[in-house]
């Protein structure tokens, strides 16, 4: 019974470890525009041909997956802490990660599906899609989204706090991917962005070779 236990926290302990990876891959691989909702003609202009293009669609393919199998990690994290003292912690991270991630996971769908689509037929001769600039990153989208990232930082602060207790897992690592999670934010400057995908991927990938060496 214990091996099937020690099994699925190292299936974990991988789909946190491709998790890291891929959403450390997304900055470095979509394209990015000068976003301004205020200017939505412009933006619009300058946006069509990365929505339009395969990379776009391709990099946020890549953050879906990395979030889906982010929630295996997030159960492997709780698991090792599962009849410990730090317990009720991980279960508390483990809470707010997956509502979290349900969060987030609207936002990528409009990116992968619907802004392709517009830009797509801007670029076509379209007219009248200048207003779905500011309807969807200035509207609820944002808001959702905004929300998800409070939940998944709060989610990874309370790992942190579990680890720090438990002595698991390194707790430098445990720190910086929450910093990472908790800056996961599409409409910072592209360095920005990349400096936070590295420290997803630092911070995660260490935490799932302790978490796979740990069983």
């Amino acid at each position: 019974m214990r091996t099937m236990h020690n099994h699925r926290v190292r299936l974990g302990a991988l789909g946190l470890g491709l998790s890291a990876i891929l959403l450390m891959a997304f900055p470095l691989a979509r394209p990015f525009f000068r976003l301004d909702v205020f200017a939505p003609e412009e933006t619009i202009a300058a946006a069509s041909p990365a929505f339009a293009s395969a990379v776009w669609v391709f990099a946020h393919y890549l953050a879906t997956l990395g979030f889906v199998l982010l929630l295996g990690g997030m159960l492997a994290l709780y698991a090792i802490h599962e009849g410990r003292e730090a317990e009720p912690r991980a279960f508390r991270g483990l809470v707010w990660g997956i509502m979290g991630v349900a969060l987030v996971m609207p936002a990528l769908g409009v990116e992968v599906f619907a802004m392709p689509v517009i830009g797509k037929l801007h670029l076509a001769g379209a007219t009248g899609l200048v207003p779905a600039i500011p309807l969807t990153y200035a509207g609820p989208m944002t808001v959702v989204l905004l929300l998800g990232l409070v939940f998944l930082a709060v989610g990874a602060l309370n790992f942190t706090v579990a680890i720090r207790r438990s002595r698991l897992l390194p707790v430098w690592a445990a720190f910086v991917f929450a910093i990472g999670l908790a800056l996961w934010l599409p409409l910072l400057p592209k360095l920005v962005r990349i400096i936070d995908g590295f420290l997803i991927g630092l911070g995660g990938i260490r935490l799932a070779w302790g978490l796979w060496r740990r069983v």
